[in-house]
This record gives structure tokens, C-alpha cells and sequence, in this order.
């Protein structure tokens, strides 16, 4: 009696410890494929890293084929499909090599089976039947001299048979994957009808879970029965490797989805508050202590039954999510999983500081399934990457190569025959088609910019093949089918003025042809030439947008004339003359009203490849002016990607995403112009944009790349794009007409500019005179940020995205995606008034006047549109880790106003947040596990907070952002505001000295005068 009072004491102050924090540390955590992602990659290489340490009290490290080896292989398997690259699955087939492909040493027993299911799932990979036979040699030894041991393990005696209730997912799925891999019914038969014998000898109906083996029938611990948590874990992971073997509706299936169902509604009714399951399932209140193989294991069949349609989401998917969370808070920061129950048979104990590899097997295929249930999608994954010539990324042209292969397999997983349009699911509502008259122009987007896909890839090899489709037949057929009048996807003569969208598509579809007449367009019949011809001529011969369109005009208008067609020469010229009226020096072409990447992905793309194969022959003194301007992009340009290459979330049709690299391979036009250019700092930043986006595990959905930045994001999507319009995007495998043997594909990858011109730098700008564009670059973090201007209205604009966040942000961070505005007048790198007008209460900023850069302060002036009269001079002086902000409030009548700083996405699940005092003023500061922002009030400000919102971030649910309120009076003295908008990465909080950046602040009536921290002074002349 004494010693049950003393456990149940002792598990009270246990469970007020330990549970307490473990519940503060779990509040609020969304869950995300990224974060989940990243923990099973900490937790994988741990677990390689100490392969061979000894775990459970054991004299010597486990041997390769051992059972517990086994089980997490089983994991590393999953997580080998999601990862980067192709290391795990070579450390797997190293392991293979090592065993020589065998099972371990007892022939009949299960443990000595599990290495088994690897070496089956590496052959299904490589199709090397090396490692099929052992296994299969085995596991026939088994079927042809059947033990006939009996069903109960007896203590020990009897483990030929599946006697224990771990044997059900070392064994069983080995003999499954031998029966699909085999086409052997043989296989099916027998384990099935020992499962059966297993299952009703363990099962226990009441209860809906297994004992462990027979000598736990009948006991009790504190009056419950014994059902231990990872042995019932073994059963249900392995239940879910079982069906993934069989057709839903087969007896087999129907049979282990029985089992299944009725385990997985019990577990969810007997989860711990925390999360886990105790290690004696109907024992909460004897075994407090958390622990994570059985859990792991809960977790990944739970999760498997959703993403299967088994399990209602919204039943199930708090359960699971409590339980992820509840997992990843034990592992410990070097990537160690704790808490996992040493080997046994029975409930004990874990300790926080112990693991052991099966449990980390378990974690790991816990999040595979965890991964996909949250939205991660199978991302590309580098074969063989080259860290030698390419240190940084791994990538070379050959990846690249396989980089438009993965694209283009998923455009034609939507293709089962040569008549089948590639033609894409629709994606929220903000896109076409919204009616049916778009189909065609629809199906025209996806044809022709997948051919820029294709283009290169059919350069290479003109017998690809893709899904059983010859994919130059295919593109083909297809063009002929434009101008087949009783096909659906038929293109007819451009009636009237207005080209539309279909302009857009032929000038893209003549880049093509300009790339690869000897595929495209010398196959097809004279008559079928000069029918194209005819209708892509009706658009290009004519009006057109005032924009970056001109150049579909002439890609057009240039083809034809090469190919002998007589086009109107004036108008080619005239549109020529008036593309290079855009430039503003610097590398930066203004594409009317505004600056964005089209500067890069449309001037500074269509320009070199126009020269190249149609300028330097017919127009050589244009395709000159051509090239003056694209040469200075190599020395400007680079300052816009982040240290680890990323790109800035900025402008319009952002979607395209790696588009906008495209400039920099096509640099190898002019090899001989660029005798310093940085070669392997323009592949290293290129190849890692283009990873940067293919390795997100939401860049995909329906094997298509989504309409959004990394996922689907309707605040960037324009009402212009269809769900083929991102393969925009493709314009960046244009690299790969790039000579093999040129520079930008064979000097070695390095930094670029961060190894360079800004290694040991301070915080520095680069202010261009013309464009009156600012890209500031941060050492401290590693950050790229961009600052410009755009003056569009929002009243009576029928282009609304002109004036949206696309453009309407004081700044665009590489760090920072932007996040959207919302009803309640939260700001996001912007200051938003609060209007007084019922159907507009709040006007985000976004008519901004460049005034000037003047002594490292970049002056603009924001005018408010709903507001009579208000406007705020803006001054940006970028320092150190952030950004002082010294702006002058103006107007006739009073108005209210906030200001936010850059939107924390809660990608690790949470944000903290924390209130300091500096110089008497609340600091606030938010910190989401990979940076901290601090938003300091130096003057002017009435109160701050930090403010949490769902659905505008475009890489997570739920984001935070610190906002600052005012108010402006024309009768106050004070105008001025000041604040500091500071960051930081996470892990050593910010000091007093960090957040104190300015000492004093003097307003006179010519200036403003700030008195930094180190003394030194800053003068604001507005």
C-alpha cells in the first residue's frame, strides 16, 4: 500500500513537471510540410551519424540486419523519398551491398526477416534483381519446409512462427511485396494464413488491440490489461505497409483494413492530453512518462489512414497533429529522438536522453505520412549531385536536364493520347477560365510554354518519350491542330484590334520554332506551314500592349520573315525601336507602369535570344543596342538574391518563380564581352533558385506547379493566368541552349557576390539612377532587399494587382515573403490609414513618388488615396540588422495610421513573443524558430502588438507581424515618426544595445537630425 502511495505521488509531481511544459510548448503549433520535412532530416542524420553507437544496455552496436536495423530502414525508406537528394538512398543500398542482399542469419524468424522489406523496396527502385533473389531465396525456404511450431511463444520456445505480436510488421509485408513484386499468389496464401492464426490467437475483440504474446493473456497491471503501446504500434504500422500492397476491394485488403479501423478508432480514445500514447495503452494513470516508438508508430498508421481516405481528416487530424507536435518536442537540438523505450516486451521505462534506432525508423515514416497529410507533394530530388563542381548546390547541366524532365512528366501525366490538350486542373478563383470561350486560348498557354520545357530536352534527345507520348510527335500534332477548324483546340484568323492572349501564346510558340525548327516546323506539310503562318501572322501583325507584349509581335513578325514570309517590316522595326525605349540603364527595363522581374524574364531574355538567332543577322545595329543593355545585368543583378540564392517574393506574375534567373546562363552569348564575369557565382545562384521552388514541398499539387510562390497563394495570382500559365517558368531551361562547354555551366560554383564584392561588408545599397531602384544587401543575415516605386491608383484602375501587394510593400525582403493585407487593417511592410469610409475603412499604401537617394537615405512620398489631403514623407535609411524608418506625417485633417514591420510565417508550428522596455518605450518582438524581429517605437508612436492572422502569408497558415499605431494632428508639434525595424536569426536573443539604435532625435523645420548609437549622426532633408 506505502509503495502505490509513493508511485502515485511520485507520477503526480511527474506529470505537474514535465506535462506542464511539454503543453506550453505545444500551444499554438500549426504544422507544415517544411517543418515537418526538416525534423525527420535532423532526426535521419542523426541517426546515421551514430549508426554504430550501442543502444539499450547492449555490449556492442546492432548488427546491420538486425530487426531493429530493420525497422529503421523501414523509415529512412520513406524519408529517403521526400529528401533532397539521392544520399539516403545510397546509404541504404550500401547497407544492402554489406549484407549481400540476405536476410539475417535464423531462416524462420521474423526479426531476422525485416531487412528484408529494404532490400525489396531498393530493388523496386533500381531494378537490380541482386537484390530481390536472397530475399526471395528466404523467404522460399520458409514456404517449401513450413514450421510446425505452434502458434504461442511460450517464453521464447517457439518464435518460428509469427508468435508475438512485433513479428506482424517484421514479417508479414516482406511476403507481400514478394507477391506483388512476383506476380506469386504462393506468398499471399501463406502469410495470410498465418496472420490469421497470429490475429486470433493476440487480438483481443473487447478492446481492439493486441497483446504482446501469450504470456500477457489474462494479466493485469492496477486491473487493466496489459496491451503494450509499441507492440500494438508494430501491428498498425505494419498494417498500413500491408494494404499498401494490395488493391482496396481485394479480399487481402478488406481483411487488414477490418483490423485497421478498429484499432485506429480505440487509439484516438485512449491519446494522452499531451499527445502520446503511454507505454501500457489502458494505463494512463500508472505510466506518465512519454514515449515516442509507439507513439511514432500511432502516428504514421493514423496519418496513413487519412491520406488513404480511410479516416475522416476532420475527425482524425487533431489526434495526429497532437501527437507530431508531441514528438517533436522530444528531440533533443542535435537531432536525437528521445524518450524511446529501450528493447523489451512489455511497459517500463524511457528517458528523455536515450533513443534507439527503431525509433527513429518509426519518427521517421510517422512523418512521411504526416508530410503529405499537411500538403507536401514529391518534390525533385538531385541523382548523384556534384559537390565538386558544384559546392554550393550540387546541380550541374545534367541536372538541370532532369530538372525540365520532372516538369514535363508531370504536364504529361494529363496526357493518355496525341489528341489530349495539355489542359491543367483549375486553381482557386482568381484564375481563368471562368467560362467555357477560354478553353482554347487555355489549352494553347499549356502547349506553348511546355514546349520551353520541351524545347531543350527535344534539342538533346528528338525520341523523347514521356508516359508512352513521343513528345515531338506530340507538340506536333498538336500545333497542326491550331489550325484545323473541326478541332476543339482550333485557333481562328485574329478578328478586330485586340490580339489577346493568344499574341502572347504565338510569340511564345515562335521562340520555339526559332530553337528548334528541325523538330517543329520543317516536319510539317508546305500547306500546313503556310496556314500557320498565315494565323500566327494575323496576330503578330498588329496592336499590341505597351508593354514587354512587343516582343511576341516581333518573335512572330521575325520568324515568318526568316522563313521567307512576307511580314510587315515597319512594324517589326517600329516595335523594336520602341522595346528599347524602356531601358533605364543599369541592366533595368521599365515595363510600363512599373519595375518588376520582367525586367529580367522578358527584356532581358527576349532581347540576347532575338539577337542571337534572328537580330545579329537582319538588325545588327538593334541587336547591338541589345546586347549595351543586357551586358551590365551580370554586374548589377546578382545583388538580388540572398546569400543561399533565394529570390525576392516581388511584382506581378510572381508565379513564374525561376523565371527569373533567366538572363544569367544566356550571359554565355557574350562570353568574350564578360571577361570577368563571376561563371560559377551566375550558375550557383541560378541552380539555387531553381531549388528553391523545386524542392518546396508545396510547389506542386496534382503534379502541376501550383498558381501561388511556393504553394497555391491567390493574393499573387492575376485573373490572366491559368493553371498552364506557370510553366512561364520554363523560359529559365532556355539555359540549356547555352553551349555544354561554356562557362556558366563548367567553372566551378561559388557565392557570387556574397563570396566577393560583399564578404566582411556592412550593410550595403545599390542605388540605380534610373530605374530609382534601391537593392540593399544585409552580411548580418545574409538578406537581399529591393525597394521601388509604383503609382497606381486604386479607384477606377481595371488592373487591380497594380496597385496590390504585388507593388504596394515600403520593401521586399529575400527572407520575408509579403504578406497579404486583410479586412482588419493589419500592415505588413506598410503603412495602411484608417479612411473613415464604411466600404474602405482601411487604405494599405501604395501610391508611392520617388523623390530621392541622397547620403544612404532613399527618400519617396506615399499619398493617400482615400484620405483628402494626407500623405506621409517617407526617408529608409537600411543599417545593420534592419531598417530606421524617419517619415514625416502631412495633411489638413487628422488621420489614423499603423505601420508593420515583415510577416513571420509560424513554419517551425509556433512564434513566441516577448515585450522589452528600451529607453522606456515597449519593444515588441516576435521569434518563429529561424528569425526575430524587433519593432523598436523610437518617437511618435502611441502603442504596438503583435498581431497573428490566417491565411495571407504565402508559406504558412498562420503568420505574425508587429504593428505600430499613430495618430496625426495638424494642430500636434510632433510629425515625425520614428522606428526601427530590426531582425535577426534565432538563438541569442537581441541585446539592449541592438535594440537601442538612435540616442536622439532633433526636429527642426529645414531637417531631422538622428543621433545614432555609435554617435555618429544621420540628417533626414525631406
Amino acid at each position: 500500500m506505502l509503495f502505490e502511495l509513493k508511485k502515485s505521488i511520485r507520477f503526480l509531481l511527474f506529470a505537474l513537471f514535465f506535462f506542464s511544459n511539454v503543453k506550453a510548448q505545444q500551444d499554438n503549433q500549426s504544422i507544415n510540410p517544411v517543418s515537418v520535412r526538416n525534423e525527420m532530416q535532423r532526426v535521419a542524420d542523426w541517426q546515421i551519424e551514430h549508426f554504430k553507437d550501442i543502444y539499450s544496455d547492449r555490449k556492442k552496436p546492432h548488427h546491420i540486419a538486425d530487426w531493429t536495423n530493420g525497422a529503421f530502414y523501414v523509415g529512412m525508406l520513406k524519408y529517403a523519398e521526400i529528401a533532397k537528394d539521392d544520399r539516403y538512398w545510397n546509404w541504404l543500398r550500401k547497407i544492402g551491398e554489406e549484407q549481400n542482399w540476405k536476410l539475417h542469419h535464423r531462416k524462420y524468424m521474423a526479426d531476422d526477416h525485416t531487412i528484408g522489406q529494404m532490400h525489396l523496396e531498393l530493388f523496386r527502385k533500381f531494378g537490380d534483381s541482386t537484390m530481390l533473389k536472397p530475399t526471395k531465396e528466404g523467404i522460399d525456404y520458409v514456404i517449401n519446409n513450413p514450421s510446425t511450431q505452434p502458434i504461442t511463444l511460450d517464453n521464447y520456445k517457439h518464435v518460428e512462427r509469427w508468435t508475438w505480436c512485433d513479428a506482424l510488421f517484421m514479417g508479414p509485408p516482406v511476403w507481400a511485396k514478394l507477391a506483388k513484386i512476383t506476380g506469386e499468389q504462393k506468398y499471399n496464401d501463406f502469410m495470410m494464413k498465418e496472420y490469421e492464426a497470429s490475429r486470433a490467437h493476440l487480438f483481443d475483440e473487447e478492446e481492439s488491440l493486441f497483446y504482446r504474446d501469450n504470456s500477457y493473456i489474462g494479466k493485469l497491471d492496477h486491473g487493466k490489461k496489459i496491451f503494450w503501446s509499441r507492440g500494438n504500434g508494430w501491428v498498425f504500422g505494419g498494417l498500413t505497409l500491408l494494404m499498401d500492397e494490395y488493391e482496396p476491394g481485394s479480399k487481402e485488403y478488406e481483411y487488414f483494413k477490418a483490423i485497421y479501423l478498429k484499432m485506429a478508432k480505440k487509439l484516438i480514445e485512449i491519446q494522452t492530453p499531451e499527445g502520446h500514447w503511454v507505454m501500457s495503452l489502458l494505463g494512463q494513470d500508472v505510466y506518465p512518462t512519454p514515449e515516442t516508438s509507439g507513439t511514432s508508430f500511432f502516428t504514421f498508421g493514423l496519418a496513413w489512414g487519412v491520406n488513404h481516405g480511410l479516416l475522416d481528416k476532420a475527425i482524425y487530424s487533431p489526434h495526429i497533429e497532437k501527437a507530431w507536435n508531441c514528438l517533436r518536442s522530444h528531440i533533443t537540438k542535435e537531432g536525437m529522438l528521445g524518450y524511446v523505450q529501450p528493447i523489451g516486451a512489455a511497459p517500463g521505462s524511457a528517458w528523455a536522453d536515450k533513443t534507439e534506432v527503431y525509433g527513429s525508423g518509426a519518427f521517421l515514416a510517422a512523418g512521411s505520412e504526416v508530410y503529405k497529410m499537411v500538403g507536401g507533394q514529391p518534390i525533385f530530388q538531385i541523382q548523384n549531385p556534384d559537390f565538386v563542381k558544384s559546392p554550393k548546390t550540387g546541380m550541374t547541366r545534367q541536372h538541370w536536364i532532369d530538372a525540365a524532365k520532372y516538369l514535363l512528366k508531370g504536364a504529361f501525366s494529363y496526357v493518355k493520347n496525341y489528341d489530349d490538350p495539355l489542359k491543367f486542373p483549375k486553381m482557386g478563383t482568381v484564375s481563368y477560365p471562368k467560362d467555357g470561350r477560354q478553353s482554347p486560348v487555355e489549352k494553347l498557354e499549356g502547349l506553348c510554354r511546355t514546349l520551353f520545357v520541351a524545347a531543350p530536352l527535344l534539342k538533346e534527345n528528338p525520341n523523347l518519350e514521356i508516359n508512352g507520348i513521343k513528345i515531338a510527335e506530340y507538340y506536333r500534332k498538336n500545333i497542326v491542330n491550331l489550325i484545323d477548324e473541326n478541332h476543339p483546340s482550333y485557333i481562328p484568323m485574329k478578328k478586330g484590334d485586340w490580339p489577346g492572349q493568344t499574341l502572347v501564346e504565338f510569340g511564345a510558340l515562335s521562340v520555339s520554332m526559332f530553337m528548334i525548327p528541325e523538330i517543329i516546323w520543317d516536319p510539317l506539310t508546305k500547306a500546313q506551314q503556310d496556314k500557320l503562318a498565315k494565323t500566327m501572322i494575323s496576330y503578330g501583325d498588329g496592336n499590341t500592349v505597351p508593354s514587354n507584349w512587343k516582343f511576341f509581335n516581333i518573335f512572330i513578325l521575325s520568324y515568318f520573315k526568316e522563313k521567307g514570309y512576307q511580314v510587315n517590316e515597319k512594324l517589326l522595326e517600329d516595335y523594336l525601336n520602341k522595346s528599347l525605349e524602356h531601358y533605364r540603364e543599369d541592366g533595368w527595363y521599365n515595363d510600363n507602369p512599373a519595375f518588376d522581374y520582367y525586367s529580367m524574364w522578358a527584356f532581358q531574355m527576349y532581347g540576347p535570344v532575338w539577337s542571337k538567332y534572328f537580330g545579329d543577322k537582319h538588325y545588327p545595329e538593334i541587336a547591338e543596342k541589345f546586347k549595351k543593355n543586357f551586358l551590365p545585368v551580370e554586374a548589377n543583378y546578382p545583388y538580388m538574391f540572398s546569400k543561399d540564392g533565394k529570390m525576392i517574393m516581388w511584382g506581378r506574375s510572381i508565379t513564374y518563380r525561376f523565371a527569373s534567373i533567366s538572363s544569367f546562363p544566356l550571359m554565355s552569348y557574350y562570353e568574350k564581352d564578360l571577361p570577368n564575369a563571376n561563371w560559377g557565382g551566375l550558375r550557383g545562384t541560378s541552380s539555387a533558385v531553381l531549388l528553391q521552388f523545386l524542392q518546396h514541398p508545396e510547389f506542386r499539387k496534382d503534379d502541376i506547379p501550383t498558381l501561388g510562390f511556393y504553394g497555391g497563394f491567390e493574393p499573387s495570382t492575376q485573373s490572366y493566368s491559368c493553371r498552364g500559365s506557370v510553366f512561364w517558368m520554363g523560359k529559365a531551361f532556355l539555359s540549356l541552349f547555352s553551349p555544354a562547354d561554356s562557362k556558366f555551366w563548367n567553372e566551378e560554383e561559388n557565392g557570387g557576390v556574397w563570396d566577393k564584392e560583399l564578404k566582411n561588408a556592412p550593410t550595403t545599397n545599390h542605388f540605380y539612377k534610373n530605374s530609382e531602384i534601391m537593392v540593399t544587401n544585409y552580411p548580418s543575415i545574409g538578406a537581399s532587399e529591393i525597394r521601388a516605386w509604383c503609382n497606381v491608383p486604386q479607384k477606377g484602375i481595371k488592373e487591380s494587382f497594380r496597385s496590390s501587394e504585388n507593388y504596394n510593400k515600403l520593401s521586399y525582403n529575400s527572407e520575408f515573403t509579403w504578406q497579404a493585407d486583410n479586412s482588419e487593417g493589419t500592415a505588413a511592410m506598410n503603412y495602411v490609414f484608417k479612411t473613415k469610409q464604411a466600404d474602405h475603412p482601411f487604405e494599405s499604401g501604395h501610391v508611392y513618388n520617388f523623390k530621392k537617394f541622397e547620403k544612404g537615405v532613399y527618400y519617396r512620398k506615399l499619398i493617400a488615396e482615400y484620405v483628402d489631403n494626407a500623405s506621409i514623407q517617407l526617408a529608409d535609411i537600411p543599417i545593420e540588422n534592419g531598417v530606421l524608418r524617419v517619415d514625416k506625417m502631412e495633411g489638413k485633417t487628422a488621420f489614423d495610421f499603423t505601420l508593420g514591420h515583415y510577416a513571420l510565417p509560424h513554419i517551425n508550428g509556433f512564434i513566441s513573443k516577448t515585450i522589452r522596455k528600451i529607453n522606456k518605450e515597449e519593444v515588441q518582438i516576435i521569434d518563429n524558430g529561424n528569425y526575430q524581429l524587433a519593432l523598436v517605437p523610437i518617437q511618435g508612436w502611441k502603442a504596438s502588438q503583435a498581431i497573428t492572422s490566417t491565411g495571407i502569408h504565402p508559406e504558412t497558415k498562420e503568420s505574425t507581424v508587429i504593428n505600430v499605431s499613430g495618430s496625426y494632428d495638424p494642430a500636434d508639434k510632433n510629425k515625425v515618426y520614428v522606428t526601427a525595424m530590426l531582425w535577426k536569426k534565432s538563438g541569442i536573443p537581441f541585446t539592449d544595445a541592438e535594440l537601442s539604435v538612435v540616442k536622439k532625435v532633433k526636429v527642426s523645420k529645414e531637417k531631422v537630425t538622428v543621433t545614432n548609437a555609435d554617435n555618429s549622426k544621420t540628417e533626414i532633408v525631406y
